[in-house]
């Protein structure tokens, strides 16, 4: 396909999607703020926007994905946002994506599914424009939410937060695991700079999701997160009863 030919079936599927979108009953629809009339005049603009600080991506957050909660009319947006992503390929972090990204990881149905190719593409070529430790996994969050791979969306939020949630395999207690520049620790209360050290684990012992993420981020040469990563997944020790669980023992299957 010549250069020409590919601007046309661009072109065509640009338009397809629109007309969806305009054809969709969006005063129906709810969102975070009641009816979603307002939402494809948002996104309109979000297309030609990419500034995460942006008042009308603000909007769409607000409205789309409050709190973690998706609408109907968030369902409906994320072939939009989908698509406004695709037509801009080499912006590194774009809001548009990370936006559908988050949608999708809150559809209990997006886990395990088939995903279109073509986005599957769009989210690892993103791994081979961002640069540091944050972009980084925010673009694995998104390879995790287009793949089925949700269960380690919130994770990987953590890991880039700095802090990572769990209940302990055993006891049930929850457990907070900080990241600091030496390592990951587990502690009984939040933003404790002592604990007991995370073992991390190794290539072998990954889970199917776990491999994934992990060989993605070694393979762009994103070695410092690849060694986070293998801390993530590693063993965990419980500061309540002193018991040894893996964080991946309970969001993803071995092999």
């Amino acid at each position: 396909m010549n250069g020409v030919d590919e601007i046309g079936v661009t072109f065509a599927i640009v338009t397809v999607v629109w007309w969806a979108v305009a054809m969709t009953d969006w005063a129906g629809l709810r969102d975070a703020s009641g009816s979603a009339e307002a939402v494809p005049g948002l996104l309109a603009v979000a297309a030609n926007e990419t500034h995460w600080g942006a008042k009308v991506w603000e909007d769409l957050w607000s409205r789309l994905y409050h709190q973690g909660l998706v609408y109907p009319a968030s369902h409906e947006a994320v072939p939009m946002l989908v698509d406004i992503a695709k037509a801009r390929r080499e912006v590194a972090v774009d809001p548009a994506l990370f936006l559908a990204a988050s949608i999708l990881s809150a559809i209990d149905e997006a886990r395990g599914r088939a995903t279109d190719p073509g986005l599957v593409d769009l989210t690892t070529h993103k791994l081979s424009l961002v640069a540091g430790r944050a972009d980084v996994l925010y673009a694995l969050q998104c390879v995790a939410a287009v793949e089925g791979l949700t269960a380690w969306f919130d994770p990987l939020a953590g890991l880039a937060g700095g802090e990572v949630e769990v209940d302990c395999g055993v006891c049930g207690d929850h457990v907070y695991v900080e990241v600091h520049d030496d390592g990951m620790f587990s502690t009984e209360f939040p933003d404790n700079t002592l604990g007991r050290p995370v073992i991390p684990t190794t290539e072998d012992q990954l889970g199917v999701g776990a491999a994934r993420l992990f060989a993605l981020a070694r393979d762009q040469g994103h070695e410092a997160v690849a060694a986070q990563l293998l801390s993530l997944f590693g063993q965990v020790e419980c500061p309540t009863c002193s018991a040894f669980f893996h964080l991946g023992d309970q969001v993803d299957s071995p092999e």
